[in-house]
């Protein structure tokens, strides 16, 4: 059975010779020029003399073929070696191994083409100070130095892909951590401000049944009108509360159907004011802000007044922020005593936007006040 598990393994690390495309040839190409180019740099002064009595051309296109053979041969074997890495090889040992028969196979595949060059392509027309390089001994000297020149070239292209590799590697697995370590702060995130949402609807929805309630003790046929309006207005918005981002005309319906059924008991003595510009209709905000605001303002500003009021909802944008202003005529918003809802609602805000959103409540002339939402402005919703 291992042996059969080595077999498979061997077989699959061999098949990746079937990946390699055209950024694997684009290397050995480059490599094999490159090798080329260095070897006419460093052997200048023998190839020039070489050059006076033989063709320079021929000479410089057996040596350009025969570097890219050799360089093919490597790339393929870093590409084996690639795959063994990833089956869990150790590492050294695969690169290491990658450049001996890499450079071996290599010259073995190159030195037949090479021989058969210099034997019927190339006149033996050597220099006469080069009469060692006739016959017998040309044929143990150049295999010697093609093998001795790939061998520390091949080993040092191999080591440097194998180190860039690894680095790499391990700037991917450190961009997967962050990545993951995003998406669980994101997945904390909104837990949090799931958990905060909660404790805000049941405040909101115990209100506005007590104000049913306290209804049917003044009038019961207005206050089943009541109770029927509510049920139809929380199967539209119970969704929608838990969404994790909304939009500005969203926030602004269910603030005006909430207040038109504050309105069936208050009558014609409570004055509502919306005004969204349709450019602004479509912004981003986080949800269930407004409407706690405006219940808060309901039950603290005009219930206890018992006169009704106003009650005025402004949307604008200015300098990359969305603003929402909501005013009442009376204390609705008193700066110094926040509540549960004020409190709640700073506390998203903090979450969200960590010290870049504010909620501000200020008093105005006489009992009136108000509180303004300002946030940086987001993405504008998708049409449906």
């Amino acid at each position: 059975m291992i042996a059969h598990a080595a077999e498979v393994s061997t077989i699959g690390r061999f098949a990746a010779l079937r990946d390699i495309g055209w950024p694997q040839i684009r290397a050995a190409i480059l490599l094999g020029l490159m090798i080329t180019a260095w070897n006419g740099i460093v052997f200048l002064n023998p190839i020039l003399d070489i050059a006076r009595s033989m063709p320079s051309g021929l000479i410089l296109l057996q040596s350009l073929i025969a570097n890219q053979i050799r360089a093919f041969c490597l790339i393929a074997a870093i590409v084996i070696a690639d795959r063994a890495v990833d089956q869990g090889a150790r590492r050294r040992h695969a690169y290491v191994l990658a450049a001996l028969v890499g450079c071996l196979v290599g010259f073995v595949v190159s030195e037949p083409f090479d021989l058969a060059w210099r034997m019927y392509v190339m006149p033996d027309h050597w220099p006469a100070d080069w009469t060692w390089l006739h016959g017998t001994p040309a044929h143990f000297y150049w295999p010697l130095f093609h093998l001795t020149q790939w061998l520390p070239a091949g080993g040092a292209v191999v080591f440097l892909y194998a180190d860039r590799r690894a680095a790499l590697r391990t700037a991917q697995l450190l961009h997967a951590a962050e990545l993951d370590r995003i998406r669980r702060s994101r997945i904390t995130l909104e837990s949090r401000l799931q958990a905060m949402q909660a404790r805000v609807e049941p405040q909101f929805l115990f209100n506005t049944l007590a104000q049913v309630e306290r209804l049917y003790g003044l009038d019961p046929p207005l206050a089943a009108r009541m109770l029927d309006d509510l049920i139809a207005y929380l199967r539209a918005a119970m969704p929608l509360m838990r969404d994790t981002s909304s939009t500005v005309a969203r926030e602004v319906e269910l603030v005006r159907a909430y207040l038109d059924i504050v309105r069936l008991r208050l009558g014609e003595c409570l004055v509502v004011r919306i005004e969204v510009p349709v450019e602004v209709a479509p912004m981003r905000m986080p949800p269930m802000m407004l409407l706690p605001l405006i219940d808060h303002v309901v039950v603290r500003g005009l219930e206890p007044s018992r006169t009704g009021g106003a009650i005025s909802v402004r949307a604008a944008v200015d300098s990359g922020r969305l603003r929402l202003t909501i005013a009442d005529s009376g204390a609705g918003f008193v700066p110094d005593v926040d509540g549960d809802a004020i409190a709640e609602i700073r506390a998203r805000l903090e979450a969200l936007y960590q010290g870049k959103a504010s909620l501000d409540l200020r008093r105005r002339e006489g009992d009136a006040t108000v509180a303004v939402l300002d946030f940086p402005l987001q993405q504008r919703a998708r049409e449906a």
